[in-house]
């Protein structure tokens, strides 16, 4: 498998239970870059014109690139997608930062597709390679940051080594332009994707693991970083505030 990736995606199927490892082919990745581009290249195999936001086989892709969780700037970010936006009515796409796209990453897969509707609310959880489909009606109408430590409760995972995507009201309600929140307060914002999901009554997803991708070139790598931090310490805009160098990178 190609550096910095898992080479693997998880796909869900809420209208009955399925949840399945698929195994990404190299050039596709090759082609499709970063986790904007897988994402894309997985909505368009399955694209419908006449698709409508709240259908059922409107897909919810949660993708990173193979930079995500390596030491890297900017390498926590990750991208959702969705087929038809409630809010555009074209194809969704935010992206978000914070925890989340590393430990999708750590917990061993590059991407989630979800499709289909629950029949009742549930949450998803993927841990070390593990995915698991909960049902949770009590959890329906949480507030993100009430359902976040909830489930930090409820499963149990180090919350160090943890990261929760879920909705609050607004996405169950499908207020176009619901976002899906992640950490608590890192948003993937734009295009309603937190609608979608409340439409699909998955209420959260549940991230942890510590399978670390390792980079095709890790020398080149750290050249490449080191060269990078000295170009944003000495930008007028970036410099003056903190910044890390790549030893102190790789002690977080």
């Amino acid at each position: 498998m190609l550096g910095g990736y898992a080479g693997k995606i998880l796909d869900v199927n809420l209208e009955t239970g399925e949840l399945k490892d698929k195994t990404l082919d190299e050039g596709i990745l090759r082609m499709y870059l970063g986790g904007k581009g897988l994402g894309l290249k997985l909505i368009y195999d399955e694209f419908r014109d006449d698709m409508q936001p709240f259908d059922p086989d409107n897909l919810l892709v949660f993708a990173t690139g193979p930079a995500t969780g390596a030491r890297v700037p900017t390498s926590g970010r990750y991208h959702i997608l969705t087929s038809k936006s409630p809010l555009t009515g074209a194809v969704g796409s935010g992206n978000s930062g914070g925890k989340w796209g590393p430990y999708l990453k750590f917990a061993g897969y590059d991407a989630v597709v979800v499709r289909g509707i629950s029949e009742k609310p549930v949450y998803l959880t993927i841990i070390n390679g593990k995915a698991e489909l909960v049902e949770a009606p009590d959890i329906w109408g949480m507030t993100v940051t009430a359902v976040t430590q909830e489930l930090l409760d409820r499963v149990g995972t180090d919350p160090k080594k943890t990261s929760i995507a879920c909705i609050g009201p607004a996405g169950e309600n499908l207020i176009s332009f619901a976002c899906i929140m992640n950490d608590e307060y890192r948003t993937a914002g734009r295009t309603g994707s937190g609608a979608v999901m409340g439409s699909k009554k998955l209420k959260a997803i549940l991230v942890s693991g510590n399978q670390r991708q390792k980079s095709a070139n890790p020398e080149m790598l750290v050249e490449k970083v080191t060269e990078s931090m000295s170009l944003i310490r000495e930008n007028p805009v970036t410099g003056p505030k903190e910044v890390f160098t790549f030893t102190e990178l790789q002690s977080l």
